[in-house]
C-alpha cells in the first residue's frame, strides 16, 4: 500500500446525488523480489521486449510524426491561405454598424511548428474477468499488458508525460496499481511492473476515472487523454452491478470531459455496442 488513500464520491441515479466519500482508492505497489529470489517479472519483460519490438517501433513512429507534424494557426493578419469562415465573419460585422471592425482583419492562416503540450493517463482494467481468453491464443490481462507496453515505448519516443495505472476492486475499496508515475522514467522497473500484472477482483469503473481525472486535473499540460483499457461493463460486489454501475460510469466520464480531458475506451469486448455508446 501507498498512502492513506482517497476518498472518491459516487453517484446514485436513483436519488439523482452525487453521494460524497463514498468509495476509498488505495494505491498499491508491486513490491520488488528480495536478494536471491527469482524475478519471474523480468523474465517476462524481456520476452515481450523481443515479442512486441516491431509493433513498438511502428507505433513509436507514428507518434513521432505527430510531434514533429506543423499545426494550422488561424486569425492571422497575414498568413499562406485565405481563412475562409473569418472572412464570412469580417464581412458580416463591416456591413453591420453596431460591430466594431479593423482595418486590417485577421482572416489569414498559416502551418507553424508548434510544441505538443500533451498529458496521457492509461487506466488498464485488471479485474478478474480479464482472466478469460479473448483468442485462442491470449487472455484479455495479455492484451492489456501488451499494449502497455508497447504504448509506453511509443509514448516514451514521442517525449509526452505519462502515467500508467492498473485498477480493480472489492466493493468501495478501489485497488489502484501504480505502474508507472508522471515523476518516474520508462525503465526496466517499469515495463517490468507491466510485466507483473495479474487479474483480481471487480471494476469499479467509475472511482476510477475520477482517481484518473484528478491525478491529470493536477497536470500542467494544456491537452490531457484519459485512456481506458477494459474488457466490459462496470461490475461489483454490491449494488454496482447493472444499471448502477453503468450510471456511476456515464456520470464519471461526462465529469472527466467537463474538466477538459479527452477520454478514450479501448474494449475487448464482442458485445460492447450494448452498452458502451451509453458510457
Amino acid at each position: 500500500p501507498v498512502g492513506e488513500g482517497e476518498p472518491l464520491p459516487e453517484w446514485d441515479y436513483q436519488r439523482a446525488a452525487l453521494l460524497p466519500n463514498r468509495c476509498l482508492a488505495q494505491r498499491l505497489r508491486a513490491r520488488r523480489p528480495a536478494p536471491g529470489e527469482p524475478d519471474a517479472a523480468a523474465a517476462v519483460a524481456a520476452e515481450m521486449a523481443t515479442r512486441l519490438r516491431a509493433s513498438s517501433r511502428q507505433v513509436r513512429r507514428r507518434f513521432e510524426a505527430l510531434r514533429a507534424a506543423p499545426r494550422w494557426q488561424h486569425g492571422l493578419t497575414q498568413g499562406e491561405e485565405l481563412d475562409l469562415d473569418a472572412w464570412v465573419r469580417f464581412q458580416v460585422d463591416r456591413h453591420d454598424a453596431r460591430q466594431p471592425h479593423a482595418d486590417a482583419p485577421a482572416v489569414f492562416s498559416r502551418r507553424a511548428r508548434t510544441d505538443r503540450s500533451l498529458a496521457t493517463l492509461m487506466l488498464a482494467d485488471l479485474s478478474l474477468s480479464t482472466d478469460a481468453y479473448a483468442t485462442q491464443q491470449a487472455r484479455v490481462i495479455d492484451l492489456v499488458r501488451d499494449s502497455l507496453f508497447v504504448f509506453g515505448n511509443a509514448l516514451q519516443g514521442a517525449g509526452d508525460p505519462f502515467e500508467m495505472l492498473g485498477f480493480s476492486s472489492v466493493r468501495r475499496a478501489l485497488r489502484v496499481h501504480e505502474i508507472k508515475r508522471f515523476a518516474e522514467p520508462w525503465d526496466d522497473a517499469a515495463r517490468q511492473r507491466v510485466a507483473a500484472i495479474k487479474p483480481g477482483f471487480y471494476t469499479r469503473m467509475g472511482a476510477a476515472i475520477r482517481h484518473g481525472t484528478q491525478q491529470l486535473a493536477a497536470r500542467p499540460e494544456r491537452q490531457k487523454l484519459l485512456l481506458i483499457l477494459s474488457d466490459g461493463k462496470p461490475n461489483d460486489l454490491d449494488q454496482y452491478e447493472g444499471r448502477y454501475g453503468l450510471e456511476d460510469t456515464r456520470h464519471a466520464v461526462q465529469a472527466a470531459r467537463q474538466a477538459g480531458l479527452v477520454p478514450f475506451c479501448v474494449t475487448i469486448d464482442q458485445q460492447a455496442n450494448a452498452y458502451l455508446p451509453r458510457l
